[in-house]
């Protein structure tokens, strides 16, 4: 058995600028299939389908109730698959900015709202997607109730960016 004791420190020089530069705006953004282990995609859109931010593109066959939605409004350019039709991407060509409206609520409610609530806005927002059991990072089931949550704030890979001047 190999026991770590305090993790290997890398000797790497330098550190990266804190500064965020401005970049030429994306024309294409996609959802790949790779991000989302063990999903079967149940496709909604077609390829030239006009899609609006947050739509739903497609479901998961093996988790009911797990919906992906478009990260960007505009056409849909591409469905590729791989081999066995594994879903490897859907490409979508941005175009506009019409978006689906999702329930909200008045932030002196967010005390009041239920379990039930918060999950049903978390799927039909598809950002339940975003959600992942441990240790195989699934999608974790729509009925399921986590013993712990963990939250990923800081990045600690060596030469990570400094999360304040992102924030800020």
């Amino acid at each position: 058995m190999i026991k770590i004791r305090r993790g290997l420190d890398l000797p790497l020089s330098g550190a990266p600028q804190q500064n965020i530069e401005d970049a030429v705006a994306v024309s294409q953004v996609a959802v790949i299939g790779a991000d989302y282990v063990g999903m079967k995609p149940t496709m909604t859109v077609r390829v030239g389908d006009r899609v609006k931010l947050g739509q739903v593109l497609f479901s998961d066959k093996k988790t009911p109730g797990v919906h992906f939605t478009a990260p960007a409004a505009g056409v849909v350019s591409a469905i590729n698959r791989g081999a066995q039709r594994v879903l490897q991407s859907v490409v979508i060509d941005i175009d506009g900015d019409d978006a689906v409206e999702f329930a909200s609520c008045a932030a002196t409610d967010l005390a009041s709202l239920t379990a039930e609530q918060v999950a049903q806005n978390l799927q039909a927002s598809g950002l339940w997607a975003a959600l992942r059991t441990r240790p195989f990072s699934k999608i974790p089931a729509i009925d399921s109730k986590p013993n712990s949550i963990f939250v990923t704030a800081i990045d600690t890979h060596p030469l990570a960016a400094d999360p304040a001047p992102i924030i800020a």
